[in-house]
C-alpha cells in the first residue's frame, strides 16, 4: 500500500487558483549582503607588535599597586598638607600673593625627598627581592616594555597625587579680581589669572617629575634592597638638581657645563613662563637616558 503525501491546504488552494500550464511559483531568496569589516586582530595586532599594549598593561598594574600600597597612602596626605599650608595658605594670607609660584616651587623641592625616592624604590627592587623579576623577563615582555611600563605607571601616580592643586586654580578664578575675555565672541568673566605662566608651571613640573622618576627607576634596577634604592635615588637627584650651584666656583668652560646640567636652572625657565628648547631637550635627554640605562641593567642579568 502506497502512502500519498498530501500538501498543506494553503498550498493546494494556491495551486488551484493558478492557471493550468504555468509553472509553480518559487520563493525568491535574496542574498544577504554583509559589509566587509576589518579582519580579526587587524587593529589589535599592530599595537601588540609595537609593545604599546604590554606597556599600558604594566603601567596599569603599577598604578593600581600604588593605591593599595601603604607608601602611597602615607605620602599623599603628607604632601597635600605640606603643600596646602606652606605653598598656598601662608603666601596667600601672609604676603597676600595669589599665585601658584610657591606651590610649584615647593612641589619641585618635595620631588627630591620624599616623593620620588619613596615611590620609585619598589618598582624594580621589590620585583627582584620577591623573585618575580625573572618571571617577568622570561615572559613575552621585552626589557624596555617593563621599564617604560613601570616608569609610566609611576608618572601617572605622580599626576594623580598633584591633581589636588587644580583646586587652588579654581579658587583663584573665583576670588581674584575679574576680567572679561571674548574667546569665541561671547564675553566670559573669570579671575585675573596668568594662564600662560600657569601652563608653563605645570609643564615644568611634568618635565621635572618625568625625568626624576626615570632616574628613580634606574636606581631601583641596580639593587634588590628598597632602602638602598631610595638612598641612591635621593643622592642622584641632589646632584642633578643642585649641580648648577657648583658653577659659581668654577671657571669656563666648566662653569657653563655645570650650569647647564643643573636641573634647577633648567626648571627655572618654566617657572618664569619661558619654555626654551634647550630646557625641553635637557629633560627629554635625562628621561630617555635613564630609561635606556635601566633597560641595559635588566639585559645584563641575562649575561650572567
Amino acid at each position: 500500500m502506497t502512502r500519498v503525501r498530501r500538501k498543506p491546504a494553503e498550498t493546494l488552494e494556491t495551486v488551484a487558483a493558478q492557471p493550468a500550464g504555468l509553472p509553480e511559483p518559487r520563493a525568491v531568496v535574496e542574498p544577504l549582503i554583509v559589509a566587509p569589516g576589518p579582519p580579526a586582530g587587524a587593529l589589535y595586532d599592530p599595537l601588540f607588535a609595537t609593545g604599546l599594549t604590554k606597556v599600558l598593561a604594566i603601567a596599569g598594574r603599577e598604578l593600581g599597586g600604588f593605591f593599595v600600597s601603604p607608601v602611597g597612602w602615607v605620602i599623599t596626605p603628607i604632601v597635600i598638607l605640606v603643600v596646602s599650608y606652606f605653598g598656598y595658605l601662608l603666601p596667600l594670607l601672609g604676603s597676600q600673593q595669589a599665585t601658584m609660584d610657591s606651590v610649584f616651587g615647593l612641589i619641585a623641592f618635595l620631588l627630591i625627598l620624599p616623593i620620588v625616592p619613596l615611590t620609585t624604590m619598589r618598582v624594580l627592587a621589590e620585583e627582584r627581592r620577591q623573585g618575580t623579576l625573572e618571571m617577568l623577563l622570561t615572559s613575552p615582555v621585552r626589557d624596555w616594555e617593563l621599564v617604560v611600563g613601570k616608569w609610566l605607571g609611576s608618572l601617572a601616580f605622580f599626576g594623580a597625587m598633584f591633581s589636588f592643586t587644580l583646586v587652588y586654580v579654581v579658587l583663584f578664578l573665583v576670588y581674584l579680581p575679574k576680567v572679561t575675555l571674548h574667546p569665541l565672541g561671547f564675553p566670559i568673566t573669570i579671575g585675573n589669572l596668568d594662564f600662560g605662566l600657569l601652563l608653563s608651571g605645570y609643564l615644568g613640573l611634568l618635565a621635572l617629575g618625568a625625568s626624576f622618576i626615570a632616574v628613580g627607576v634606574l636606581c631601583s634596577s641596580l639593587t634588590q634592597n628598597q632602602i638602598v634604592a631610595a638612598f641612591l635615588t635621593f643622592g642622584a637627584l641632589i646632584v642633578i638638581y643642585y649641580s648648577g650651584l657648583a658653577a659659581q666656583f668654577l671657571t669656563p668652560p666648566y662653569e657653563g657645563f655645570f650650569s647647564y646640567v643643573g636641573a634647577s636652572n633648567r626648571y627655572a625657565g618654566f617657572s618664569h613662563g619661558q619654555i626654551a628648547l634647550k630646557d625641553v631637550v635637557y629633560f627629554l635627554s635625562l628621561t630617555a637616558g635613564s630609561l635606556f640605562l635601566a633597560t641595559r641593567v635588566l639585559e645584563s642579568r641575562k649575561w650572567r
